[in-house]
């Protein structure tokens, strides 16, 4: 367990990468409610708004610890030096390049247009090119300060969409089991 402890990043460093994902999900999310949203109006309640709301944000904080993981997976398999003595740069370019292709991927799926099979096809081999991408945008000192500034920044939202995520916790809690 000691081991294990000496290989997991610091709580404020998982924080900031942690909150690049979260503004980044929540962000996307809410763009495309509010999108949809006066359309809603004609034929939904503000109940039903709101649910759906409650809905958004408790995908929005699984997906957002899904994201999570491969940073911290990669500083416990890595070694030291490679990723983990990095965790904030590295750990906040591997959420902002896969959360990017999955964007991507997102705008490629048309509803009137055939599934994309190839891009799909593909995904598993942009692996690479986003851990190449990590390491390399990395070396470039002057924007990896920039990225931790911005880091320590973004963790402000963790103290917005954490609470709205156990408040949409209990409100979907609350309608499921009464």
């Amino acid at each position: 367990m000691k081991s294990l402890s000496g290989k997991l990043p610091a709580r404020n460093q998982i924080a900031a990468v942690y909150a690049t994902a979260v503004v980044i999900l929540y962000a996307w999310s809410l763009i495309h409610f509010f999108w949809r949203f006066p359309s809603w109006l004609y034929f939904s309640t503000m109940g039903e708004i709101v649910v759906t709301l409650a809905y958004l944000f408790m995908v929005n904080f699984i997906e957002s610890g899904l994201a999570i993981l491969a940073p911290v997976a990669l500083s416990l398999i890595l070694p030291r030096r490679w990723f983990l003595d990095r965790f904030v740069t590295r750990g906040m370019w591997l959420v902002i390049l896969g959360l990017g292709y999955l964007a991507y991927f997102d705008w490629r799926i048309q509803a009137d247009a055939a599934f994309p099979y190839s891009l799909a096809k593909w995904t598993p081999l942009i692996v690479l090119p986003v851990l190449a991408l990590t390491f390399l945008l990395d070396k470039i000192n002057w924007l990896g300060r920039i990225l931790e500034e911005l880091g320590d920044r973004l963790t402000v939202f963790l103290y917005i969409f954490l609470p709205l995520s156990i408040l949409s916790l209990l409100t979907i809690l609350v309608r499921n089991l009464f």
